[in-house]
């Protein structure tokens, strides 16, 4: 048996392992929350467990600015006396390690099917508008920046994540708006 073969069923052990931990503790909140992150296009099952390790306890985030920052997808600020940096990156403060796992998503994210369709439409139409008037990598960081308000929103509303266009999105927030007025 080679290095090859004994890591690959090292690694198989350990993905079992996490399995039979999900189902022996299927009703906890934090299981429950690794199987709404599953139902985004682009998050598998290991990516899900990742993120939701990263973060822990979700209660502790109340917007998803906080979000942002604790990932380390937030601009870093250059700023001292009366002089302001022009050029902004990510902070990079946040954890390596989720900010990998949504990188992963995103890439994911805007990674066509055989037939010529992406794996998340709206996405994909996102990072092709921002990659025709900004760098490639600075368009990703965009589409990070929506994959990871879209953790978010699952976490939060603790609904499976539903694929709609923009239009849909705010058509059906606006209903809801003008019924209570």
């Amino acid at each position: 048996m080679n290095l090859v073969e004994k890591l690959d069923s090292a690694l198989d052990s350990i993905l079992n392992r996490i399995r039979q931990l999900i189902t022996f503790n299927k009703n906890e909140k934090f299981i429950q929350q690794i199987k709404l992150l599953n139902t985004i296009p682009g998050v598998g099952f290991l990516t899900a467990v990742t993120i939701m390790c990263e973060i822990g306890d979700f209660s502790a985030f109340r917007n998803p600015k906080q979000l942002f920052a604790y990932f380390g997808l937030d601009p870093e600020v250059n700023e001292s006396g009366k002089f302001v940096g022009t050029q902004l990156h990510m902070s990079k403060r946040g954890s390596r390690i989720a900010r990998r796992a949504i990188f992963a998503v995103a890439l994911a994210s805007i990674r066509t099917k055989r037939n010529g369709e992406g794996i998340n439409p709206y996405l994909r139409k996102y990072y092709e508008l921002k990659s025709g008037q900004k760098p490639k990598m600075v368009a990703i960081g965009a589409v990070m920046h929506k994959v990871c308000n879209i953790v978010f929103a699952v976490l939060r509303d603790e609904k499976a994540f539903e694929l709609r266009s923009p239009e849909e999105h705010c058509k059906q927030y606006q209903r809801p708006a003008l019924a209570a007025a």
